[in-house]
């Protein structure tokens, strides 16, 4: 007769909770991996949305910071016609900052040197707002040469003296033009923006005779 006992019964279920415990720490890695991967999508998509963003704010953006260094040659340009300008020019003309605080040409931007002479200014608010934040906060002129072409003299006894002198000077121009967004309150950073996409450098050497 078979004499059923407790010890037999429980030697063949010992080993089912070691099987679950193994399958629940299986499921776990390939939660791990799973959520990595979604992690390493999410970082690829959120750094082209970036570079996408960047490309366009170039395209929009670059040409208004071109401009406002640009008007830096012609406000330049300008002052040296003044007589301050003619002072330095005359002088030792070394490196000047025109646009640096408390300088001629501080704070102007590209709307201030567009303004149509002799009319009202009649464009759209929208251009006048982008405009008004295209502007050059560095405006740097230096004179790099100077030399002078003195005139023929007369013959003795025609005329007296001798003709007129003129000054040729050589003047080397840097710009730095930028275009800013509102920011926080309508506050705008006049100190960087997006330095790939709207902030432009450009340099121009002009000759004039005085």
């Amino acid at each position: 007769m078979f004499h059923w006992s407790l010890e037999k019964s429980t030697l063949h279920t010992s080993n089912v909770p070691a099987n679950r415990a193994h399958q629940s720490g299986f499921a776990l890695v390939i939660a791990l991996i799973m959520l990595l991967v979604l992690m390493t999508m999410g970082a690829g998509l959120s750094y082209i949305a970036s570079s996408q963003s960047d490309m366009v704010s170039a395209v929009a953006n670059k040409p208004l910071s071109i401009e406002a260094a640009e008007t830096c040659f012609d406000n330049a340009l300008e002052w040296l016609a003044t007589t301050p300008g003619i002072s330095w020019v005359n002088g030792d003309g070394q490196a000047y900052d025109l646009a640096a605080t408390g300088q001629p040409l501080y704070g102007k931007t590209v709307l201030a040197d567009t303004v149509p002479l002799g009319k009202s200014d009649s464009r759209s608010d929208m251009f006048k707002s982008r405009a008004g934040r295209a502007f050059y906060n560095s405006c740097v002129v230096e004179k790099v040469a100077s030399t002078a072409s003195y005139g023929i003299g007369s013959e003795i006894g025609t005329a007296n003296g001798y003709g007129g002198s003129s000054f040729t000077y050589t003047i080397r121009i840097t710009a730095m033009g930028n275009y800013n967004v509102a920011m926080n309150s309508g506050v705008i950073n006049k100190v960087l923006w997006q330095s790939n996409s709207s902030r432009s450098v450009l340099e121009a050497v002009v000759q004039y005779t005085q």
